[in-house]
This record gives C-alpha cells, sequence and structure tokens, in this order.
C-alpha cells in the first residue's frame, strides 16, 4: 500500500510540472521564468493560456529589480504576455529594471487603479498614472475606476485626450468610465479590444490609423456612424462586433470582408459593399444589417457569412458559384435571386422561416443534396415543399427531375432577359416599362420610365418599355 501512494505522488508531481516551463519557478509568490546564461528573469504567471488560466495576481502589486534562486540572483527585466490578464491588480509599480513588455502583457486588468515607475527606468513611465512607453509612442496600461467606488472624483476620467506622439495602444478602456476618448493625428495601430467602453459616447480615427485590432470596438455603445479612413490596412476579427454604430464603411482597398466584422451590430443598417470586394468571410454579417447590396466582384462566401441576417432579399452576383453551409441559416430571408454562376447549394438556409421564394436563372438547377435540399427541412422549420422556384419558361422540367421538386412549386415565371441593349434617348417619361437587373431577374413592371429613377435604389438596370425599347441605366 506505501508503494502505491508513493507513485501516484510521483505521477501527480509529473503533471503538475508539465503545465509550465521546467524554468518557472515561484519566488515569493510571484512566478518567473529564468535565463539562467544571462542571469534575467521575467515575470510571469502559471496558467497564462486558456483552459486552465486564472488570474493570479491581485492586490498592491510590486516588481521587485532582482530576485535570487538557489543562491544565484536575476535581475527582473521583462513581463511575459498574459501575465495580468484579468487579474485584480489595484495599483502595479515597475522597477529601473523592468524594460521590456509584450501587446498582451497587462490585458484585462480589470481592477487596476494605477501604475507608477521608477524614474530611471529607459523603457517606461507613468504619467497620472497612465503607462506609457518612455518615448511616449505606446500607451501601455489605462487604470479603470468604475469597479472603485470610493475613488476620488478628481481622479476619475470622464475625458481623456491621448497625447500627440502616441502611436500605439496596447491597453483596453474597458470599465474606465470614459465618455469622451480624442485620438491624436499620430496614431497608427489600436491593438486587440482598444475601444472596448461602452460609455463611450464618441470616437473619430485619425487618418493616419493603419491596424485595428482583433475586437476593436466590442462592446462600443456609439450610436453614430464610424469612418474608416483609407489609411486602415489591417482589421482584425469581430472588429466592430456586437457595437451600436448605424454605418461603418470598408476602405476601398480591401477585398473582402473580414471574419466576424459585423455580427450581432443591433443598430447597423447597412454597410457599403465597394466593386473589387471578392470575400465575404464566416460570420461577417451575423444578426446584423438590415440593407446589403453584394458587389459583382463577389466570387466567394464562407459559412454563416449571413447567418442570422436582418435582410429580407438577396441578390447574388453572377461570379459566385457556391453557397455554403449555412450561408443563411437564422436569418429574416424571404426573397433570393441565384446569379447565373451558382452551380451548388450546400445547406444554406437551415432554419429560415420566412423564406418564400428563389429565383434561379440558370437552365440546368444548381447541385443540391438530394435527401435535404439546401437544408430546408429541419426540426423547427419544414420550408420542403412550400418555397416557390422561379425559373426560366422551358426549363421546369428540368428542375423536376432534380431535387429541386422537393424544394417547392417550380414556377416559370422568370424573364429569357435581354439579348441586346440598345442606347436609346427617345423613350418618353410617359412610357410603361419594366426593370431587370443586369443578370435579367426582373424587379419592377408597369413603371412610367419618369419614375424609374426615383422608384428604384441606387444601381446598375436593363429597361424595356412595352413597345420594345431597352436601355441600360444607372442610378446613383
Amino acid at each position: 500500500m506505501k508503494r502505491i501512494i508513493i507513485v501516484l505522488a510521483a505521477a501527480l508531481s509529473i503533471v503538475m510540472v508539465a503545465q509550465k516551463p521546467a524554468d518557472m519557478v515561484e519566488i515569493d509568490d510571484m512566478w518567473y521564468e529564468l535565463d539562467k546564461k544571462n542571469k534575467t528573469a521575467m515575470l510571469t504567471t502559471p496558467m497564462p493560456e486558456p483552459p486552465n488560466y486564472s488570474p493570479y495576481y491581485g492586490g498592491d502589486v510590486a516588481i521587485p529589480p532582482t530576485v535570487e534562486y538557489e543562491g544565484i540572483k536575476y535581475s527582473v527585466t521583462s513581463i511575459g504576455p498574459r501575465t495580468f490578464y484579468a487579474a485584480w491588480t489595484t495599483t502595479l509599480h515597475l522597477p529601473a529594471t523592468v524594460t521590456k513588455a509584450y501587446e498582451k502583457s497587462f490585458e484585462g486588468m480589470v481592477g487596476l487603479r494605477g501604475v507608477s515607475v521608477d524614474g530611471d527606468n529607459p523603457a517606461f513611465t507613468a504619467i497620472d498614472s497612465v503607462l506609457y512607453s518612455r518615448d511616449m509612442k505606446v500607451l501601455w496600461v489605462f487604470p479603470r475606476y468604475r469597479a472603485w467606488e470610493d475613488w476620488p472624483e478628481t481622479m476619475k476620467f470622464e475625458e481623456y485626450v491621448i497625447p500627440e506622439g502616441v502611436e500605439e495602444i496596447y491597453a483596453s478602456f474597458f470599465c474606465t468610465g470614459l465618455k469622451r476618448l480624442f485620438l491624436p493625428r499620430t496614431l497608427k495601430k489600436a491593438g486587440d479590444w482598444a475601444f472596448d467602453c461602452e460609455t463611450l459616447t464618441e470616437i473619430v480615427l485619425p487618418e493616419s490609423m493603419e491596424y485595428l485590432g482583433d475586437h476593436c470596438f466590442n462592446g462600443t455603445k456609439i450610436q453614430s456612424d464610424l469612418h474608416v479612413p483609407e489609411s486602415v490596412t489591417h482589421i482584425g476579427i469581430d472588429c466592430f462586433s456586437g457595437t451600436c454604430f448605424t454605418s461603418i464603411n470598408i476602405p476601398q482597398h480591401f477585398t473582402y470582408v473580414g471574419e466576424g466584422w459585423f455580427s450581432n451590430n443591433a443598430f447597423l443598417e447597412t454597410v457599403e459593399l465597394h466593386e473589387g470586394i471578392t470575400k465575404i468571410c464566416s460570420n461577417a454579417f451575423e444578426h446584423s444589417v438590415s440593407r446589403l447590396e453584394l458587389p459583382e466582384s463577389l466570387v466567394e462566401l464562407e459559412e454563416c457569412a449571413f447567418e442570422g441576417c436582418e435582410v429580407q432579399t438577396m441578390e447574388l452576383p453572377d461570379g459566385l458559384t457556391e453557397l455554403p453551409d449555412d450561408s443563411f441559416s437564422y436569418s429574416d430571408i424571404v426573397h433570393v435571386y441565384l446569379g447565373n454562376g451558382i452551380e451548388r447549394i450546400g445547406g444554406a438556409f437551415k432554419r429560415c422561416e420566412k423564406l418564400t421564394d428563389i429565383y434561379s436563372p440558370r437552365e440546368m438547377p444548381p447541385t443540391v443534396d438530394a435527401y435535404n435540399p439546401m437544408n430546408l427541412d429541419n426540426d423547427r422549420c419544414r420550408k420542403l415543399g412550400k418555397v416557390n422556384v422561379h425559373v426560366r419558361p422551358g426549363c421546369a422540367q428540368t428542375y423536376l427531375d432534380s431535387p429541386w421538386r422537393k424544394v417547392g412549386p417550380i414556377i416559370e415565371d422568370l424573364p429569357d432577359g435581354v439579348d441586346e441593349i440598345v442606347d436609346d434617348t427617345a423613350i418618353r417619361d410617359d412610357e410603361l416599362c419594366e426593370a431587370y437587373s443586369l443578370s435579367g431577374v426582373a424587379v419592377a413592371s408597369r413603371l412610367h420610365f419618369g419614375e424609374v429613377a426615383t422608384t428604384l435604389p441606387k444601381g446598375l438596370y436593363i429597361i424595356r418599355t412595352a413597345s420594345g425599347k431597352s436601355a441600360k441605366l444607372a442610378i446613383d
């Protein structure tokens, strides 16, 4: 029995050591990674990564300039990534020896009252308890007063002006109580979660901005337009997710809409997608945006791109060849106009309870799952046999001979399209006409020509009059 207990204890010891680097040691309730060759130490935390992570450093923390281990003295020169993540550190003091930190070293310090730095530290400085790099190019940490009701009013920031010269922000303004944050004209980079602050009432990005990190505006409750400067070259995942912006632009040089960029935006009405965008990534418009016009340049959608989207009518460009799984799952989509290029449709319409019509201009039906086409048959929403499929004259039998017969009634009511466009300026304003998209899908009928420009949304259209005249019309 004794031997069994000893073996179990030894095995448990091995597992515990495996959770942290072999050179990580605990000295006076603080953890360090030791560089024995250079006699330096990096402050760290024993469990820095999920799922084992838990906040470690609480209360007032003063990093010592040196530590001693097994008779050897080490200079504390750096702070490791995620060392203070979600830690309830109230005050933090940096000695002169600490000259290096990482972008995520101070991430999520939810209870911080302030930071102080030794005056002879060559890398860091503190101004009004805010941690900066010594050259004032990086804002590292901003204190969060809302966690501390006993703070004097004179120490509470409701407005803060980041000094000119600052180029990067690594701090998050979460739980700071800030209402107005003024960014310098020199700012180039805002790191992950940088503007996560629900009390902000306004923010203006400078034209110098180049980099917006992951979740950069997450939680922002500002109900206004956000202008993203053309100088921005990087937008991180979920960058504008969970915000209250009413409209957001994408710089013209971007060729894609990134993962989760505009998801869960309750007040977002539209995002203007310029020609040149070729790809929309997963969850880009999840549970947001009520109006959206896709550019003709679009050729690829990732799964869940419009999951839960509030758009009711969507016209897909001819360049798209596939609708992947969950493209519109749980969305408010009612009418879908497929482009001529769509060859395959996966489980795109799971639990689309409002879907009534699919318009397919192709003579040969796009490939769908034979058993459950487009995932229309599911636990909550049995739409199989109930969605109208609109096709061109003479194509109904081809669709009936395919799994599309399970989708719903096959209706031959799409126009044949316009074979030739004639520039005829002699069309009278009182002539009745029909309007088509460039892919030949009817969008309006029995309009007087003089009403077209004021009735249709902006875009390119083919106009055909009752007398047979036709023209290509641009509405801006």
